[in-house]
Order: structure tokens, then C-alpha cells, then sequence
């Protein structure tokens, strides 16, 4: 435990230590969470490239075809003149070849060349001399001359790619009489244009009978490098053709994004097509640019999640350091500081919280010992009442004597120096006498209505208890009695409280009924009222807290006192309160008398004289006239030893025991306060020993166990006691 000079230390080291390991999970979250946006990051730019790769794809395709429309529209007008027409229909041949120049010059084509109806080769705008070849089973010329405006690419001389046309002319009639043939090469200046459109590099390749790959035009340049690359990249099975799966290619350093499209002629055949290729660079660019973004919002949200965590360590430290320096303190003796209202309801949470609560009640726990210790001193050394100066101790050491048949004459010894146990004359215990062949006798602690207590040393076990044996009076009217006794002290065998005294055995030695339980060394709170008179408030509390405490514990295993009076609580010379008899008091309660001379009346007078066997003082009225005791009775009595602790008698005065009767049992009257019904002697707590806080607050209290009508008190024990745990 930290000292008072190494409490700041100890509070300054725990709150970097929460901080830094605050610092810590939040810097691990901020990476984890940077490493996480920036995956997603890539994984979503590698899509958009991907996406952006097949727009390219699809923008390169739809130009191509965007002039294979215009060059099947130019076409088709051309070959609608009635003159050319009839040219084809003549098959007129050098006109038609003049023809053929006028349409390449008018489409824009590279080459176009006329057939006739069959087929056959009329002109050549590329080949003046070329005439006569029949072209019938070309797809591309097939299918103009069954009515079709048919299209395709093809190849020529390896390397040249291009896009052709095919229009057939008819007459007015619908007779195919010739098709027209127009083309169009695709070179590196369709291929820059596309590259504009597409923001994408492509390169046009061809392939021949062989199956080898001829680049035809391309936007990358002539790095003989990288065309091979591409073309290795061409040649490649055709599964690659997959937007979703497009390979990296790694080109001058550069590396793209690449995706292969094919071109077939008008039949189908494959003759060469396009790779179009993607830059990763721009991608990256942007994707770098959002990664500095991010970068720079977990760096700006970690430097402000350190401040935050900074400051709920100090707020999280705040209750530990307050914790620890109540701790301290404790262990210096002053249980003084407020712990729960300096530490609930801060940033630690819940569990601090519980924590708080519990160090809370540790010390008042203490501070109720200590105002019991010192009341416990001061009695000690205080005359008592009477004015006669009365040890404290009950423990009454036996005078050693001779054992004789007949009782012992010694009117010096303190209580009953021989007991004369049982029927039989002789039988006695004296100090140093074995008892039940266990029990070594030590002296005489006490002695009631019930029998005598005595402190012995349980040869078995090695401990010292007390030993509780029965008068013979006690049984003699009711041979079950003890039986039933037993049935309670089993009962009452199963609380275990450090404010109760437990019960270990129960038996009987020649006939003689006993009993042992836990041996306390201490004072009976009868005597402390005794000697001291009116007990100081913070002390009566202190009292009161371990008695309801006590109460609580039997009344959870459902073990009702019965008989709870101040001689049945002991307060020992560490502060802690015992209650003792827990199941003895039945053999009070219960005064059965059997046969027709038992005297036994049924009328409500005869209960109450039957009642008054117990201790009336303290006896709710439902116990009184007869009624059996319950945990309403419990909490009566102990509103009364409260009282009695506070004003050093009990309520309910009178001189005789029939004019206490009739006042303990006289009806409510109308209007009349609780605390005057059940306070008759006033409590005062406006002393000098007094705060104040306790001013009116322990009169309600008292008033509301000690209610005439059970009904009106509190229901149970455990709710007096946080009333009056909210006292200290």
C-alpha cells in the first residue's frame, strides 16, 4: 500500500498507466482500422480499374462499329444511282471500274470492288486488272447476294487489318444484280482515337494461317519490347478474355491492366483484334491520394483520441487515486472519507462503482466498530448507574472446591458457584470439571431463566466454547420440550453471520440437556446500558446495523429469535456484535403444561400470563396475548433494544406488571403520532456527541418497527438496514 509521501506518485504512474495502455488500444484500433480502409481502399480501385477496363473494351467495339455503320450507310446510297445500276447490270466494265474509284473516293474506303449477281469479280479499285474471280463463296459476298447487308474484317498481306462492307445492289424489282464491297484499314490513327475516347492504350493485331501475330497498329509505339509482350499476351488461351480476371502486364516499367478482345470476319473466323490495355499508375495516383487522406484523418483522430484517452485516464484514475488514499487513510484509522459520493457515477464504470460501494461499507463498517470500541473503553473505566463502579466483563471465574452431595454455602461467589443440574441431588460442576466427558470447565459466564453458561475447552477440537445446560424447571412441565428445541437449534445451526453465535452441538449428559456454541468474549449489551446509561447516536446505529444485520441472516434461513432482548447480544472488545439463543427462546414461548392439572386457561388473560414467561419489555403485543413470534416480532424487538440504546430504558413504563400490560396493550389513539405511540419515553438525539443528521431520523425509525400493528412496520430487516446505513 502506498505511503501518504507515495500516494501522488502511485497516482500519477496509475494514470499514465491507463493512459499508455488506453494510447496503446487506441493506436492499435487506428492502424487496424488505416490497414483496413486501405484494402478496401485497393480492392475498390482494382475494381473501378477493372470496370474501367471493360468500358474501354465495350468504347473500342462500339467504334469499330460505329464505322462499320457509316461505311454500310455510304454504300448503300452509292449503289441506289439508277446509272450504276445499269453499269453492274450490263456488266459494262471499264465503267464500272471508273465506278469503283468514284465510290473509294466518296467513302473515304481504302479499296472497293464490284462483283456481279453470280459473284464474279467486275472491278478493283486496288487491281485495275483484276477481273473474273469468282467470289461467290466468300461469307462476306454470300451474304450481300442474298439480300443482306453483310460486314467483317479481314487481312491482307499479314499485317494489314481492316473492316469491309458488303452491299448488294438491286434493281427497282428486287433482283440482286451486284454487290458492292467498300473497306476501311484500321491503323494507328483509329486506334489514337479510340485511345482519346477511352483514356486506354490498345494495340490492333492481325493473325495468319499459321497462327502467328502481327501487330497492326498499336498507341504504345514501335519498342519491338513490348509489341512482343503484347502479342505473347494475344496468343494466350481464350479464357483470359475476362474482365473480372484481367492480368497485370508489366510494360516499360509501367504496369497495365489488359483485356483482349477478338475480331472474326463475316463468317466467323478469327483474324486478329485488340488488347486494350489500362495504367495502374493513374489508379494508384488516385488511390495514393485517398491514402494520404486517410493517413492524415487517423493521424489528426489518433492525436485527438490520445487527448480524449488522456482525459478519461485522469477521469478513470480519479476514483482509484480516491480509492487508494480511503484505503491509506484506513490503515492510518481514519475511515472519515466520503468514498461513494466522491467515486459513483464516474467514468471508471460499473465495476469501480461496485467497488466504491463495497470500500464504502467497509468503512463504515469500521467507523461503526470504532464508535463501539470506544463506547467499550469509556464503559471500562464509567460508574455505573447506580453510581456503583461494575466490571465490565461478564466472564466470572468459579471458585475451586470441595464437590459435596449438598449445595455449597459461600456467599462470596459471583452467581451460582455450585450447579445443582438435573433431579438428582450431587450433581454439580465446579471450575476444572469434565463435563459430558469433553468439555473442561472453566468458569461460569452467566446464568437466566433457562439454565447456566459456562466457558469450557472442547478437548476434542482443542477450542474454547460456551456450554449452555438446561434447568431442570425449564423441562419438567413438557417432556417434549427439548425435542423440540433441538428441531429449532437445528434450524438455527445453518446461519452462519459473523453478528450471530453459532451453534455447534446440542445433547444431553445423564439426563442432564445442554447445549454449545461459540464462545464470545465480551460484554452483553444489558450490562453497557446498565453501566452507561443512554448510549451516544453514532453508537446506537453502530448497533443497530449489526443487530438488523444479525436478523437478516436468520430471517433468510427462516429462523425467527423469538426472544431478542439486550442480554442476548454481545459486543465484544473488537467492535462486533454477537446475538446469541437463536432457537433457545421456544422453551420460553412455549409454556405447554400437560393433564387435567396444568391450569391451563383459554381465555385471552391466561395467554397473556402464559406470554410473560419470555421477556415482556421487549414482546411485540401480537406476542403478548399469545400470538407466535414471526420476523414482525423480530424487528419489534429490536425498535425497542434501539430505544433502549438511545435513552437508556425501555418504552412503556409502569409500576406494576397489569398497569404495563394494559399500556403496552391499550388501542391506538386517534391522530396520534407513530413516535408517540411507540416511544413513551422520548428519544433525544440533540447532545453534545450529536451532528445533527440523526435529529428526528432514528425516531421515525424507531417508530416504524416498533408499530403496534404488525402491518405498519418495516417487512423486513434488510430495508431498516440500508435506512440506517444511510445515517452513517
Amino acid at each position: 500500500m502506498p505511503t501518504a509521501t507515495e500516494s501522488p506518485r502511485f497516482a500519477v504512474g496509475f494514470t499514465w498507466r491507463v493512459f499508455a495502455v488506453t494510447a496503446v488500444i487506441v493506436g492499435i484500433v487506428v492502424v487496424v482500422a488505416l490497414m483496413v480502409a486501405s484494402r478496401s481502399v485497393r480492392l475498390a480501385s482494382d475494381r473501378t480499374a477493372r470496370r474501367g477496363l471493360e468500358q474501354s473494351a465495350d468504347l473500342a467495339a462500339q467504334f469499330l462499329a460505329g464505322r462499320e455503320r457509316s461505311l454500310a450507310g455510304g454504300a448503300r446510297v452509292f449503289v441506289q444511282g439508277p446509272y450504276f445500276r445499269t453499269l453492274v447490270s450490263e456488266r459494262r466494265r471499264d465503267d464500272i471500274l471508273d465506278q469503283a474509284f468514284e465510290a473509294a473516293a466518296q467513302l473515304e474506303s481504302q479499296w472497293v470492288f464490284i462483283t456481279d449477281g453470280r459473284g464474279v469479280l467486275l472491278a478493283h479499285s486496288d487491281e485495275p486488272s483484276a477481273s473474273g474471280d469468282d467470289m461467290g463463296g466468300v461469307p462476306l459476298i454470300a451474304g450481300a447476294l442474298r439480300g443482306h447487308i453483310t460486314t467483317g474484317f479481314g487481312v491482307s498481306r499479314d499485317s494489314l487489318l481492316f473492316q469491309a462492307v458488303a452491299v448488294p445492289i438491286e434493281t427497282p424489282g428486287g433482283a440482286s444484280v451486284g454487290v458492292l464491297v467498300a473497306t476501311k484499314l484500321v491503323d494507328s490513327l483509329v486506334a489514337h482515337d479510340i485511345k482519346v475516347a477511352t483514356a486506354s492504350e490498345l494495340v490492333f493485331f492481325t493473325r495468319d494461317v499459321k497462327g502467328g501475330v502481327h501487330v497492326a497498329a498499336s498507341t504504345l509505339g514501335n519498342d519491338r519490347d513490348v509489341l512482343r509482350s503484347v502479342t505473347t499476351f494475344a496468343l494466350r488461351p481464350v479464357e483470359t478474355d475476362d474482365a473480372s480476371r484481367a492480368p497485370d502486364l508489366r510494360l516499360s516499367d509501367v504496369d497495365y491492366l489488359a483485356q483482349r478482345v477478338s475480331l472474326t470476319t463475316a463468317g466467323g473466323e478469327v483474324v486478329g483484334g485488340f488488347v486494350v490495355l489500362r495504367s495502374r499508375d493513374a489508379d494508384r495516383a488516385s488511390l495514393a491520394d485517398v491514402r494520404r487522406s486517410i493517413v492524415t484523418a487517423g493521424a489528426i483522430g489518433f492525436l485527438f483520441a490520445l487527448v480524449v484517452a488522456y482525459a478519461a485516464a485522469r477521469r478513470v484514475a480519479r476514483p482509484v487515486r480516491t480509492l487508494a488514499d480511503a484505503v491509506r487513510r484506513a490503515a492510518d484509522g481514519n475511515y472519515d472519507l466520503p468514498i461513494r459520493s466522491e467515486v459513483s457515477g464516474s467514468a471508471a464504470g460499473a465495476e469501480v462503482d461496485g467497488l466504491a460501494e463495497a470500500v464504502d461499507a467497509l468503512l463504515a463498517d469500521l467507523r461503526d466498530k470504532e464508535a463501539l470500541i470506544a463506547m467499550m473503553s469509556r464503559v471500562a473505566t464509567a460508574p455505573s448507574a447506580s453510581g456503583d463502579h461494575e466490571p465490565h466483563a461478564v466472564t466470572r471465574p468459579l471458585r475451586k472446591r470441595r464437590v459435596v452431595g449438598e449445595r455449597a454455602n459461600d456467599a462470596d461467589a459471583v452467581g451460582e458457584p455450585m450447579a445443582r443440574i438435573g433431579s438428582r441431588p450431587g450433581v454439580e460442576i465446579a471450575a476444572g470439571g469434565l463435563f459430558a466427558n469433553r468439555y473442561r470447565v472453566e468458569a461460569l459466564v452467566g446464568s437466566g431463566g433457562m439454565g447456566l453458561v459456562y466457558r469450557a475447552i472442547d478437548r476434542s477440537l482443542g477450542e474454547t466454547v460456551a456450554v449452555k445446560v438446561l434447568r431442570p424447571e425449564v423441562l419438567a412441565n413438557d417432556p417434549d420440550a427439548f425435542d423440540r428445541v433441538k428441531d429449532e437449534l437445528r434450524l438455527a445451526r445453518r446461519i452462519t453471520h459473523r453478528n450471530v453465535v453459532r451453534t455447534h452441538d446440542i445433547g444431553d449428559s445423564d439426563g442432564v440437556p445442554f447445549f454449545t456454541m461459540e464462545f464470545v468474549d465480551g460484554t452483553s449489551l444489558a450490562a453497557v446500558i446498565r453501566m452507561r446509561g443512554a448510549l451516544p447516536p453514532s453508537a446506537a446505529v453502530a448497533i443497530a446495523k449489526q443487530l438488523l444485520r444479525a436478523l437478516a441472516a436468520a430471517h433468510a434461513q427462516h429462523v425467527v429469535h423469538g426472544d431478542l432482548k439486550p442480554q442476548n447480544i454481545l459486543i465484544g472488545p473488537n467492535g462486533v456484535l454477537k446475538v446469541t439463543d437463536f432457537g433457545v427462546a421456544r422453551l420460553i414461548r412455549d409454556p405447554r403444561r400437560s393433564g387435567p392439572s396444568s391450569g391451563r386457561l383459554d381465555s385471552a388473560a391466561a395467554r397473556v400470563v402464559g406470554a410473560t414467561l419470555g421477556t415482556p419489555e421487549y414482546m411485540a403485543p401480537e406476542q403478548l396475548i399469545g400470538g407466535e413470534a414471526t420476523i414482525a416480532s423480530d424487528i419489534y424487538a429490536a425498535g425497542i433494544v434501539v430505544h433502549e440504546c438511545l435513552t437508556g430504558v425501555t418504552p412503556y413504563g409502569a409500576d406494576t406488571p397489569m398497569a404495563f400490560f394494559a399500556h403496552k396493550l391499550e388501542p391506538q389513539v386517534p391522530n396520534e403520532t407513530a413516535s408517540a405511540r411507540t416511544a413513551r419515553t422520548p428519544i433525544r438525539t440533540d447532545d453534545e456527541q450529536s451532528t445533527g443528521k440523526y435529529t428526528g431520523v432514528l425516531e421515525r425509525l424507531v417508530a416504524k418497527m416498533t408499530a403496534p400493528d404488525p402491518a405498519a412496520r418495516a417487512t423486513s430487516a434488510g430495508e431498516l438496514l440500508r435506512a440506517f446505513a444511510r445515517l452513517t
